[in-house]
């Protein structure tokens, strides 16, 4: 069997993940060291009730707590997230994006959008389509031979929907 397309999603991989860390950071977002917390995050409504644990994102994420509560203390820093102390239950803590974080967030997505409209320049809708399916089966397929679902492979942000072309 030809080896030659392994290497090439293997090239095709590293320069999407350098061509997001460069966008990101001409978006002002290259500093958010875990973008996908943020992600987790802006799923859920607004306000204190609705905030999840630091347990539940851990779950959530399939990552250990201890990385969640470092990535926690980095995005707090940074003002990207905030706790409270849950009314209900004063052991537990509720984290919240900030508008911060939201705003950051939002500047990652306009830098990924650029990326991948760059990389899919001369595709047709039903091309990137086929392609999402195609990379989606790969994926399904190493998940089923026994790839761990982890930090390695977080859960992608939401898709968002297709813009029609003006």
């Amino acid at each position: 069997m030809d080896e030659r397309p392994g290497m090439v999603f293997h090239q095709l991989l590293r320069a999407h993940h350098n061509a997001c860390m460069a966008a990101l950071a001409r978006q002002g977002a290259g500093n958010v060291g875990s973008p996908r917390l943020l992600v987790a995050l802006a799923q859920y409504p607004d306000g204190p009730d609705h905030a999840p644990t630091q347990r539940e994102l851990a779950d959530q994420l399939h990552s250990a707590p201890a990385t969640i509560a470092a990535s926690l203390k980095c995005l707090e820093r940074q003002g990207y997230v905030k706790r409270r102390v849950d009314p209900a239950d004063s052991r537990r803590n509720r984290i919240s994006i900030t508008q911060k974080g939201r705003d950051v967030l939002d500047a990652g997505m306009r830098a990924f959008r650029q990326v991948d409209d760059c990389m899919y320049q001369g595709f047709s809708p039903e091309e990137r389509e086929l392609a999402h399916r195609l990379h989606q089966r790969m994926l399904d397929n190493l998940y089923q031979s026994g790839a761990v679902r982890g930090e390695c492979c977080p859960p992608p942000p939401p898709t968002p929907s297709p813009r029609k072309e003006v």
